[in-house]
C-alpha cells in the first residue's frame, strides 16, 4: 500500500494560513452591532460615497453595520461598494446575480443581518439618516415594539416639492389611501422605504412575503399588521442628488399585483397576476389586429389567425419585459424564447377548449365553462412558460 503523498507546503500556504488566522481574530473580536442597515442597490455608483458618510456622521457612538445588497448593477455599483469594504470592517455585500427587485434584497438583507434591530432605507438621499437614532430610542423605550416607520404623511412629515411634483403628491396619497383600504392596514404610510424592524418578526413571515416588486412594508403590514406593534416617526422625503428614480409603470403595475395578491392571501403570486394582466391586453391586440385585417383583406378565418399571432407575440413581449424582467431573454435567446412561447401557448389554447366543452357538456353554462377554460389555460401558459421559455438563472 503506498503512503499518502505529502502535500508541498509553500509561501503561498503559510501566507494564506495567516491571513485566515487574521480574519478569524477579527471575527471573534467583533462585537454584535447595535443595528444593521440594509440598503438595496441598483445603479447607485454615485451615492455610495455620500450614503457612507451621512450615515457615519448620524450614528455616532453606535455600533452598526451596512449591508449593501446590490442587484448586479451594470454601473459597477458593487465595485464601488468593495473599495470601502477593504476601509471598514462594518461594510457588507450582498451581490445577487440573476435576482432582480427591492422585496426580494430586503428579505436578503434580513437574513444576513447580525443585529437584533434591522433598519431598511433607499440609497438615493431621499430617506433622512439623521431619524435612525430616533428609532432606535422608541425601541429602547418598549421591549414589545416591532416596527418604527418613517412616515411622509404624519403632522411632522411631508414631502419636498423638488422630489414630487403637485400631481405625483396627489397621485402617491392616492394611491396610499386605496392600498391601506383595500388591504386594511394601520398605518399612514404602507408606502415607505425607509423602517426599522425587530429581526425576528420580520423574519418570521418571509415565506408569506413575495420577492418580487418594491413594496415590501405593505405586503409585511398586511401580512403581520394586526399581530404587531407598530409606531410611526415622521420625516421629510428629500430630493434624489445622482442618479436615476426607480419609480415607473412597471412598479405601479407590481403594486396591483401585490393588492391582488393579497386579497388571495398570498395564494396567488405577483408574477402570475403580471401574466393575467399582459394576457388581458393580449385581447385588445387581438381584436385591434382581426378588425384591421378585416377592414382591408375582409377574411375572417385569416384575420382571426393574424390577430391571436399578434396578441401571442405582443403577449410575449410584454412578460419578457414585465413578468419576467429579472430573466429577460436577449439576442439569439429572445428568438428562441418566441418560439417556445408560440407553442406553449398554442397548446394552451387547446386545453382551454378541452376543459371548456367538458365542462360546457355537464353544465350547458357556456359563460362558466369558457372561463374555467380560460383559467386552466393561463396556468398552463404561465407554468409552462416559467420553466421552458423563461428559465431560471
Amino acid at each position: 500500500m503506498k503512503a499518502p503523498k505529502k502535500t508541498k507546503i509553500t509561501l503561498y500556504h503559510l501566507q494564506e494560513h495567516h491571513r485566515f488566522l487574521k480574519l478569524s481574530k477579527r471575527r471573534v473580536n467583533l462585537k454584535k452591532p447595535s443595528l444593521s442597515i440594509v440598503i438595496p442597490t441598483y445603479n447607485e455608483k454615485d451615492n455610495i460615497s455620500k450614503i457612507l458618510e451621512k450615515l457615519k456622521e448620524a450614528l455616532k457612538g453606535i455600533t452598526h453595520e451596512i449591508i449593501f445588497v446590490d442587484d448586479n448593477s451594470p454601473d459597477e455599483t458593487s465595485r464601488e461598494i468593495k473599495f470601502f469594504m477593504r476601509r471598514s470592517s462594518n461594510i457588507r455585500l450582498v451581490h445577487r446575480i440573476g435576482r432582480r427587485g427591492l422585496s426580494g434584497a430586503v428579505i436578503e438583507g434580513f437574513f444576513a443581518a447580525n443585529s437584533e434591530l434591522v433598519a431598511v432605507m433607499d440609497c438615493d438621499l431621499q430617506h433622512d439618516e439623521t431619524k435612525l437614532s430616533d428609532m432606535l430610542d422608541l425601541f429602547s423605550k418598549s421591549a414589545s415594539l416591532d416596527i418604527v416607520i418613517a412616515s411622509r404623511f404624519t403632522e411632522e412629515g411631508e414631502i419636498s416639492d423638488i422630489a414630487f411634483s403637485k400631481i405625483r403628491k396627489i397621485g402617491s396619497k392616492i394611491t396610499t389611501f386605496l392600498v391601506k383600504k383595500l388591504l386594511n392596514i394601520n398605518s399612514s404610510d404602507p408606502l415607505s422605504g425607509f423602517f426599522m424592524a425587530k429581526k425576528e418578526t420580520f423574519l418570521r413571515s418571509t415565506d408569506k412575503l413575495q420577492t418580487q416588486g418594491f413594496k415590501i412594508l405593505a405586503d409585511f403590514l398586511a401580512t403581520e399588521g394586526k399581530n404587531i406593534e407598530i409606531k410611526e416617526l415622521g420625516y421629510k422625503f428629500k430630493n434624489r442628488i445622482s442618479g436615476e428614480s426607480k419609480m415607473s409603470f412597471l412598479t405601479a403595475l407590481e403594486l396591483i399585483g401585490l393588492v391582488f395578491s393579497q386579497i388571495f392571501q398570498g395564494r396567488v403570486s405577483i408574477r402570475f397576476i403580471l401574466f393575467c394582466m399582459v394576457g388581458l391586453s393580449g385581447i385588445f391586440v387581438q381584436l385591434l389586429i382581426t378588425g384591421a385585417s378585416m377592414f382591408f383583406i375582409n377574411q375572417f378565418p385569416t384575420s382571426q389567425t393574424l390577430g391571436i399571432i399578434a396578441a401571442m407575440t405582443s403577449n410575449y413581449f410584454l412578460n419578457n419585459s414585465i413578468t419576467f424582467k429579472e430573466r429577460k431573454l436577449e439576442s439569439f435567446e429572445l428568438i428562441r424564447g418566441l418560439f417556445s412561447f408560440y407553442f406553449i401557448c398554442s397548446l394552451g389554447a387547446f386545453t382551454n377548449v378541452a376543459i371548456a366543452s367538458y365542462i360546457f357538456d355537464f353544465s350547458s353554462n357556456w359563460l362558466i365553462s369558457s372561463f374555467i377554460g380560460a383559467v386552466f389555460g393561463a396556468i398552463w401558459n404561465f407554468t409552462l412558460t416559467s420553466i421552458f421559455t423563461w428559465k431560471s438563472k
